[in-house]
């Protein structure tokens, strides 16, 4: 056992122990010579009254005393031995060297007896040894067995016996070893209470001293331990101590405020770097920091790949800031990131530009629609009312976008640009636009666009065509998609890809479905007064407006004043709606489903769904997109993308429309695969409402592939 392994408790424990088995040792050592000096001194008692009873007898024994004769001369020994007593039992005791007893006060029966045939309790000699002793030796020490008083058990007793120089006579004396035993026993308490006392009191000190030295240790271990484990609050103790351990407690007070303060010096400089990588309000990005990150994006971009960055301008903050202050700004600022977090893909960057700006950078860009489609979700997102200390906001968003490396190659290039685009997008009180747009369209030519769709919309310039939805099991006319057309008075027919474009980008697209609704809400009024049966109509709704908080109430306006039950209508959806959180939507599509309307996703398969989340919705149709139809008959890739839609949206009792079919083989291909509904201008082209009833009064125009 190596003592090192030790605790210092126990170390002091061992000691303390060994302290105490030596003070025992020597206990039981100094009661041994106790007993030994008892017997000596007990020894020296008999000799002394041995010696003084000789002296005594010593003249009157003499050979020179004849004025006494031998009986008075006994007379006197026998006088001397019965009077002179000590202690309780002890006594004096006369032999001759033949062996006569000439007196003895306890055994008189023996007085005038020859004792040399006495023996003891073991049969030994009791007088023989002392004869032989004497006469050797002159006097003598022995031990023997012999009765305290006459008819007494004999017990063991220490006997002193000399020669009177001069005479044959012995004189003697004894005390039984019982009486020293029990003076021994006496002695053996005193010093036993003396000594359990002295050891309970050393080791009550040792134990107090250990202690002493043991708790502070531990506390201090236990301090070592807190501090090293990262809880420098940790109060150290015993520092006002003078000895070893107050000096250790001292050096632990100065490595914890060491410690700390080399803490306070890294947080500080953790801080720092935090505060130059991200901003202290939303947590997110710096602008140096989103400056580095572009410039590395821009570093590592492939060849032929794109990446977008975008500048999203909330100019309502600075007018809550000078009003209300910046607590309150933070607070909307906060709330606003973190719903646009939520429409984030993994890769993308998202930083603070300025008070009211924050730009955002997609590395990954596959086309110009997925901005589209990001855009739509991210300003959804921040439209959406919020509850912020009482107050219900709701927020309108500008973006601005450039794209790398068309519109730059370096990052304060790439993000001039998108705030040049934003710049524009808020004069024209577009909801955002691309920084080619303001290459490639006309200042002048969007200013008049813009003025006049609005004109278009108060003068009721737009108008409706049908196209004809066609169930491919009964070869009937289930439903009809609902298009929107523009005949300018001056200008004439300006395509839809123009001006429905502009109008997303513009904020108009939301006042534009609300016009369609109505129109389409007025239209099935008009045919059901004229007893005409028509077709459910599909009405295509912009995700902005569909993720409305007011969407509901905007589609009874609508159709309020019309009275026809909302089964005869359906909101057609992109399929980029699909990006916002699943709880939302699905929230959204049941209040609508609850008024009775129907949903379809229009352009699906484009990579922006998936049936795994069409799964978790209660969607009513699917219409496959133009571009999985349009080279069916050669491209097995898409076949089999097609039929897998199929044979899964059926499984989940989706209705699967395919888009945008235009030959007798596509028809052919899609009936094979099962599908339930074709649109194309194989099938027909958009109608206007007086085409389309007659198609309906004549359901043999349908055109049937064999």
């Amino acid at each position: 056992m190596h003592f090192k392994n030790i605790s210092i408790r126990w170390k002091l424990f061992i000691l303390v122990s060994l302290v105490m088995l030596s003070i025992t040792a020597i206990y039981l050592i100094s009661l041994k010579f106790a007993h030994d000096d008892l017997i000596e001194s007990q020894k020296t008692i008999i000799k002394s009254v041995v010696d003084s009873a000789a002296s005594q007898l010593k003249p009157i024994l003499s050979s020179d005393n004849h004025t006494l004769s031998d009986e008075e001369k006994i007379s006197h020994i026998r006088q001397l031995v019965q009077t002179l007593r000590y202690g309780e039992n002890n006594y004096l005791f006369a032999y001759d060297l033949a062996g006569m007893n000439i007196a003895h006060p306890v055994l008189s029966s023996i007085d005038g007896q020859d004792t040399r045939h006495l023996k003891d309790q073991n049969n030994n000699d009791i007088m023989q040894p002392i004869r032989q002793g004497i006469i050797q030796q002159g006097e003598l020490y022995w031990t023997y067995y012999w009765p305290k008083k006459e008819g007494a058990e004999p017990s063991e007793k220490l006997s002193y016996a000399k020669l009177i120089p001069g005479t044959d006579l012995i004189i003697g004396s004894g005390i039984h070893l019982e009486e020293i035993q029990q003076l021994y026993v006496t002695h053996s308490i005193t010093f036993t209470l003396l000594a359990t006392f002295f050891g309970l009191l050393t080791y009550l000190i040792a134990s107090r001293i250990a202690n002493s030295i043991t708790a502070p240790t531990a506390r201090l271990v236990t301090q070592i331990e807190q501090l090293t484990s990262g809880h420098l609050t940790e109060e150290i103790t015993d520092a006002e101590r003078q000895d070893e351990i107050g000096s250790i407690a001292k050096a632990l007070v100065h490595f914890r405020q060491q410690t700390i303060e080399n803490k306070n010096l890294k947080q500080t400089s953790l801080q720092e770097k935090h505060l130059a990588k991200y901003d202290p309000v939303t947590q997110l990005l710096s602008r140096k920091a989103l400056e580095n990150e572009l410039n590395l994006i821009l570093a590592s971009l492939p060849s032929g790949e794109r990446s977008a960055v975008l500048a999203i301008k909330l100019p309502l903050l600075r007018d809550i800031l000078s009003r209300w202050g910046s607590d309150y700004c933070n607070l909307i600022l906060i709330d606003i990131c973190d719903r646009i977090k939520k429409t984030l893909g993994v890769n993308d960057l998202l930083a603070r530009y300025s008070d009211d700006t924050i730009m955002l950078i997609r590395p990954e860009l596959s086309d110009t629609r997925e901005i589209n489609i990001l855009i739509n979700a991210i300003q959804t997102a921040i439209m959406q009312p919020a509850q912020i200390e009482g107050q219900q906001l709701s927020f309108q968003s500008r973006v601005g976008v450039s794209i790398a490396p068309v519109d730059g190659t370096q990052e304060l290039q790439l993000f001039g640009h998108a705030e040049e685009a934003l710049s524009e997008a808020r004069r024209l009180e577009l909801d955002y636009m691309f920084f080619d747009q303001l290459k490639t369209f006309a200042l002048d030519e969007r200013l008049i666009l813009w003025k006049d769709i609005q004109q278009a919309l108060e003068e009721d310039q737009f108008y409706l065509v049908f196209q004809p939805l066609h169930d491919l099991h009964t070869n009937k006319i289930i439903s009809a998609e609902v298009l929107l057309r523009w005949e300018h008075p001056e200008r004439g027919f300006i395509s839809p890809a123009t001006f429905v474009v502009f109008a997303e980008q513009s904020g108009l697209v939301t006042r534009l479905d609300n016009w369609v609704l109505k129109a389409a809400a007025k239209q099935i009024n008009e045919w059901r007064e004229a007893n005409i049966e028509v077709p459910q109509l599909a009405v295509n709704l912009s995700g902005l407006t569909f993720m409305r908080s007011d969407l509901n109430q905007l589609i009874q306006e609508a159709t309020a004043e019309y009275g026809f039950p909302l089964t005869a209508l359906e909101l057609e959806l992109t399929e980029g709606v699909l990006i916002a959180s699943i709880e939302t939507l699905q929230e959204k599509i049941q209040t609508i489903q609850e008024m009775g309307i129907s949903i379809s996703i229009d352009d699906f398969g484009t990579g922006y769904s998936s049936l795994s989340r069409i799964r978790n919705l209660q969607i009513n149709k699917i219409k496959i997109d133009r571009s999985f139809i349009q080279d069916l008959e050669n491209n097995q890739s898409d076949k089999k993308i097609i039929e897998a839609i199929i044979l899964m949206a059926q499984g989940l009792d989706v209705k699967v429309v395919a888009e945008g079919v235009e030959t007798p083989e596509q028809l052919n291909i899609l009936r094979a695969m099962n599908c339930d509904i074709a649109q194309g201008f194989l099938l027909s082209k958009p109608l206007k409402k007086e085409k389309l009833i007659q198609l309906l009064e004549n359901q043999n125009l349908i055109i049937e592939v064999d």
